[in-house]
């Protein structure tokens, strides 16, 4: 029986799942983090829950670590194809693909578009190569589900060299979690494709209009600092904010950019970025938290509302992520909102976050659970 290791692997942590694409099982799991620092440590769960610190550990260390413990643990041999989540593959890849010399060029030209996370994926793929000479790689990508979408959504309104000779579109995120959510969504709605909006709402925050199966559009543009308010992102904003922060304060480019994806979103506006200390602050009263959750909750009400234009049938909206599954409170403010466009909440089947929580006179409502390792997993299965 295959088993897939699935690894995401970023600058400063890799996680790790080994999973039976067919029975959808996770046999092992695994998370490294601090990497390259003295607090370095890296742990499995398996059988066994094992904590290992590695002083200044490299990726080296880790991938030698994991070979180890799956070794350990009887799994090494059972291994047949590793599945790298891989943020950008720009315009080049609408699905996922094995790596070879080809694609693994690809994804280097496309460190431009994602200059903290491709060189990461592109290590770790060095790394496998190295470790696990004998097992085929494949890519899954963050940006290909989206590839589907028309021009008119993904092209910007600037400059016709711009978008050509510099590849500035939009391309999405969170493409693997908006592709496993609708699947699923389609198959308890007995449907062979659903035509629903998919809202992954989690530290990243965005949401895509699947119709007939496929992406037609999607909050997030060139990258995934656009569209809803996040965690620690802004989402969407007024471009000229940047000339007029340099002009008044003096900051630089790189400043700006990083105080809008780390420093904004929640965190800018009540100094929380974890949605549950921010529900739990304006449960108290705090008027900065109550503001906080009235901005991302219209937020994705009017992106919600948008992209109904597209559906002339509509099976569904989906609520998915550590929000979108757990927060109950949060899901109610949004379709309280929506209520105009026939959305209604029942109340008592989202407060138990049942599969369905909308009422009877509503378009239907979900809460479905995403799996973005077992998309990867599946994927790569189908490759190899």
């Amino acid at each position: 029986m295959s088993h897939i290791l699935v690894l995401n692997c970023g600058s400063s942590s890799v996680k790790f799942a080994l999973i039976n694409p067919q029975t959808a099982e996770s046999l092992l799991t695994g998370l490294a983090e601090n990497i390259g620092s003295k607090n370095c440590r890296v742990t499995f769960k398996a059988k066994e829950k094992l904590q290992k610190n590695i002083e200044n550990g490299l990726y080296s260390d880790i991938f030698n670590e994991l070979k180890k413990f799956l070794s350990k643990s009887g799994y090494l041999n059972k291994i047949s194809a590793i599945g790298h989540r891989v943020v950008h593959g720009g315009q080049f890849f609408s699905e996922s693909v094995l790596i070879d010399d080809d694609s693994l060029q690809k994804i280097k030209d496309c460190i431009p578009l994602a200059p903290l996370h491709n060189p990461a994926h592109i290590e770790g793929i060095a790394f496998c190569k190295q470790i696990f000479p004998d097992l085929p790689q494949v890519a899954v990508f963050d940006t290909a589900f989206h590839q589907t979408m028309p021009n008119y959504v993904a092209e910007y309104a600037i400059p016709r060299e711009l978008t050509q000779d510099h590849n500035i579109r939009k391309y999405g995120a969170h493409g693997t979690s908006h592709k496993y959510v609708s699947q699923q969504a389609a198959k308890i709605l007995a449907k062979q494709k659903a035509n629903v909006i998919v809202a992954h709402l989690g530290n990243g925050c965005s949401i895509t209009a699947v119709a007939d199966g496929k992406s037609i559009d999607t909050s997030m543009g060139l990258t995934p600092l656009d569209g809803l308010v996040m965690g620690t992102r802004s989402g969407t904003i007024d471009p000229s904010i940047f000339a007029y922060i340099s002009d008044n304060l003096g900051w630089d480019i790189a400043k700006i950019t990083n105080t809008l994806n780390k420093k904004s979103g929640l965190l800018g506006i009540c100094g929380h970025n974890d949605m549950r200390e921010v529900s739990e602050l304006a449960a108290k009263g705090d008027d900065l938290a109550k503001l906080a959750i009235e901005i991302f909750c219209h937020r994705v009400a009017k992106f919600v509302a948008s992209y109904m234009i597209y559906f002339k049938e509509f099976d569904a909206l989906v609520f998915t992520g550590g929000i979108g599954e757990n927060a109950v409170n949060i899901r109610e403010n949004i379709v309280s909102k929506l209520n105009n466009v026939g959305f209604e909440i029942d109340v008592e089947k989202n407060s138990k976050s049942d599969l369905f929580v909308n009422t009877s006179n509503s378009h239907k409502i979900m809460v479905i659970a995403t799996n973005e390792e077992l998309m990867i997993a599946q994927d790569t299965q189908k490759l190899i």
